[in-house]
């Protein structure tokens, strides 16, 4: 359905939704402290969890990747983040760039390719 041939019209149980992507752009660090990531997280994941955050269209991928690197978030809710997680989010946090490669979704491979154009990724 069109908004030109809907406009005025009323449709019973319809709810239109709105995604918005974030614009606000995650700073790749050279590095972090300890304490910032749980335990198995390395550089490497952390640079994959940054092109996830800054260029996927997933939105759960996304919201995970933001919570991990968020400087807000303590070690205990990161852990359970961790924990929840799906097979391409393990990866991207505690694997490698192949492993992830194979588990992700076209949009996170947009992401991931999005990150190694860029030289944001480190292998």
């Amino acid at each position: 359905m069109s908004p030109e041939r809907t406009k005025g019209q009323v449709f019973p149980g319809l709810l239109i939704l709105k995604f918005y992507k974030m614009q606000t752009k995650i700073e790749l660090k050279s590095g972090f402290s300890t304490g910032y990531l749980p335990e198995g997280v390395t550089y490497k994941n952390y640079t994959m969890l940054v092109a996830i955050a800054n260029y996927s269209e997933n939105g759960s991928c996304v919201s995970t990747a933001t919570g991990l690197l968020d400087e807000d978030n303590d070690l205990a809710k990161k852990r359970g983040l961790l924990a929840m997680t799906g097979g391409f989010m393990s990866a991207v946090a505690r694997g490698d760039f192949a492993t992830a490669w194979n588990r992700a979704d076209y949009k996170n491979r947009k992401a991931l390719l999005k990150g190694l154009e860029n030289l944001e990724i480190e292998l």
